[in-house]
């Protein structure tokens, strides 16, 4: 389910999920008595105001959601914005510079809303500029105490002003200088000590505008880089994957001596010698290195005291050695390919995540919804099978919500027995399940409600309380074990042995804010080891967004404008999680947006989304196991952003034969149609006619290719 937390500095567009409202926003009754929004900022006329606004207004009480309308027309013929917020703000990146606005905001209160509030007015100005740093690089190690900084020419006058820290928040500057100039040497830095700094254009008062901060680390005395001393390392990259088992190895030349002593390990400490000699060259070619192992390597000038510094690399996995898997209903994993039957398998599909709560509500929603699925050639359904009580999420307020599990251990047969339904449904269509146990937010319970039965102070989100509380674990379990064994009452199989159930997921979006990612990925092997000691027969995944610590060197980092997602602080690591062995495929989600990428189609955009893609495919490729997308989506209403920006989609993931995605999400009629800006509704709602026809013909040519 999408749900977006106040994550990072970037801010963009926060498009949340609502209650099962199926009607049209525009088509609900005002309320009986209105009450009249109060807009806060930008203040009505104002004028240079930033590109990318946050828009604010007063909070009504009991208001589920806000609808804003943002146009260049005071009577909103059309709308550069018309969408859905969960908050009372919305922050809009990439407006048109110097261009005159008109916005105004509607309350949705349950199942009545309005009126508009008044409308006002802002003039944009012109978007900042900021520096583009360019030495010594982002994160670089060994670097001199004698550094020489550089960035990019951007002033008028030419004039900066650079800022030297030891964190990187800045609260506490080693050094801060107004440069005339593009480039600048300070005194000598300490030794062997980690330093940030960044740079602005000196007219910028505010401080606006700085720039990305970057960190090095400067070297110890004798080893700052251009001493003849210390070898430079070339190739493999660091942290290199997939790498073949006879890999070259590269190093620079050093200005002083011939010979160098090559160092490999199976460990950092290298405490065993895999290789160790002394040669002539810069050059070493292995031979007949394990599969799938990670060493590291060295390399010192010979008869020198220091060595490089080190790297590691993982070889890539046999792939060859075993014959594809026998005829079986139940999909299997083969050279990091889904397959079923002895067949390839890739898929594009869809997100449901509401079936079984609206089999109790309106189970022509879910029949609807099955049969333009099935229309439509989808094979792979992701939907929801938890409901958790009645603290957290819809049903804190609605009680005709389908809970399952009303208390802990406490299951409502009758809404299992929709679950059973909904799953059978399916089968007859062809139709198969991607299933997770539990929500990370606190929509449909969530691990809230697991933490409030336990008595956190703080259950939202509190993935700490939730992994570190003895009973929130046992009662997730147990409710694992119990879905696992239930017989369907419609089918009479067991879930464990239904071969209409593709995978499990072990969480919607995990995430552990500010801790270890190991922790969180420690978690997950354990639960997955546990849904395997019960069920032999299924696949198991994460269920997360792909977000990363650290910017790992294995992205392809140029590609991303915006970094965020590659070193997000949220306890989780893609690189990490998928290398788990009981993990079978790697896991992300899409919403560049609110990865930090704006709602504009430009060259930034589609740069990191092709990235994102091949990135984590090949991330899991080099652990034999294929990926799939497990959620995309982009904000719009159907407009032409949202087309374009789902056919590049397509078309990029047919070229690298992408092994599954999918949409958040298809919806045959209203219902959940206004949910999303990026839903596709079709043949009723909105009548989405060219988006359905494009995402149509991306299910056949997935589907075929092998």
């Amino acid at each position: 389910m999408k749900r977006i937390a106040n994550h990072f500095v970037y801010a963009v567009l926060v498009i949340t999920t609502l209650t099962h409202c199926d009607k049209v926003v525009s088509q609900l009754p005002e309320l009986e008595e209105p009450e009249l929004i109060e807009l806060i900022a930008p203040d009505n006329e104002s004028i240079e105001v930033t590109p990318s606004p946050k828009l604010v207004w007063k909070q009504l009480e009991d208001a589920k959601s806000y609808r804003i309308k943002i146009s260049e027309y005071e009577g909103f013929e059309t709308a550069v914005l018309d969408s859905t917020v969960g908050e009372n703000f919305a922050t809009i990146t990439s407006l048109d510079e110097e261009t005159k606005y008109y916005w105004k905001v509607y309350p949705i209160k349950e199942k009545r809303a309005g009126p508009w509030s008044p409308v006002w007015t802002f003039e944009t100005g012109i978007t900042p500029t900021v520096v583009q740093l360019l030495a010594p690089a982002d994160d670089s190690d060994k670097i001199s105490a004698n550094v020489e900084f550089s960035w990019n020419s951007m002033a008028d006058d030419g004039k900066y002003t650079f800022q030297l820290s030891d964190n990187s928040s800045f609260n506490s500057l080693l050094k801060q200088e107004t440069i005339n100039g593009t480039t600048f040497t300070p005194a000598e830095l300490q030794h062997q000590k980690r330093y940030h700094w960044r740079v602005k254009v000196n007219d910028d008062e505010d401080g606006e505008t700085w720039s990305d901060g970057w960190t090095f680390t400067t070297g110890v005395p004798g080893s700052d880089t251009g001493n003849s001393s210390v070898v430079g390392l070339l190739s493999p990259a660091d942290n290199a994957t997939n790498l073949s088992t006879s890999p070259l190895f590269e190093w620079e030349k050093a200005s002083e001596g011939d010979q160098y002593e090559f160092h490999l390990s199976a460990n950092s400490s290298f405490s065993d010698d895999l290789l160790r000699f002394v040669q002539d060259g810069t050059t070493y070619q292995a031979d007949d290195l394990g599969f799938g192992k990670q060493y590291y390597w060295r390399v010192r000038v010979d008869g020198e005291q220091e060595w490089s510094s080190t790297r590691s690399f993982t070889t890539k996995y046999e792939t060859v050695s075993q014959p594809p898997p026998p005829s079986s209903s139940f999909v299997q994993i083969h050279n990091s390919n889904f397959v079923r039957d002895g067949e390839i398998m890739r898929f594009a599909g869809t997100n449901a995540y509401y079936l079984p709560n609206y089999e109790k509500l309106d189970v022509n929603v879910v029949d609807r919804a099955l049969n333009l699925f099935q229309d439509t050639g989808i094979t792979v359904v992701r939907m929801w099978g938890f409901y958790d009580g009645y603290d957290c999420g819809y049903s804190k307020n609605d009680s005709n919500e389908n809970v399952i599990q009303t208390s802990p251990g406490v299951y409502s047969e009758s809404a299992l027995r929709d679950l059973d339904n909904v799953i059978a449904k399916g089968k007859e269509r062809g139709i198969g399940f991607i299933i997770p146990f539990i929500n990370y937010w606190d929509e449909l319970g969530g691990i809230c409600q697991y933490n409030t039965w336990a008595g956190a102070e703080n259950p939202s989100t509190n993935m700490e309380f939730f992994l570190s509380n003895r009973d929130t674990q046992k009662w997730y379990k147990a409710y694992i074990k119990m879905l696992l064994n239930r017989v369907n009452t419609v089918t009479g199989v067991a879930y464990k042995d239904e071969p209409a159930i593709i995978a499990w997921q072990i969480m919607n979006e995990g995430r552990n804010r500010g801790a270890n990612p190991a922790v969180l990925r420690d978690w997950y092997q354990e639960i997955a080891r546990y849904i395997k000691s019960i069920d032999s027969n299924h696949l198991v995944s994460t269920g997360e967004e792909g977000f990363d610590e650290g910017t790992p060197s294995v992205y392809s980092i140029a590609e991303y404008s915006n970094t965020y997602v590659l070193r997000a602080n949220e306890g989780t690591s893609y690189v990490l999680n998928t290398a788990i062995p009981e993990i079978d495929f790697g896991s992300a989600h899409w919403y560049p947006n609110e990865f930090g990428f704006g709602i504009n189609i430009n060259d930034n955009l589609l740069r990191a989304q092709r990235a994102w893609l091949s990135d984590h495919q090949k991330i899991a490729e080099s652990h034999g196991k294929p990926f799939v997308m497990g959620e995309f989506g982009f904000p719009g209403w159907a407009d032409n952003r949202v087309v374009e920006m789902y056919q590049e989609l397509y078309e990029y993931a047919e070229s690298i034969r992408l092994d599954g995605n999918l949409l958040w999400q298809l919806v045959a009629d209203g219902a959940k149609c206004w949910e999303f800006g990026g839903n596709i509704c079709y043949p009723a709602g909105r009548q989405d006619t060219e988006l359905y026809y494009d995402f149509k013909k991306h299910v056949a040519s997935l589907r075929n290719l092998k």
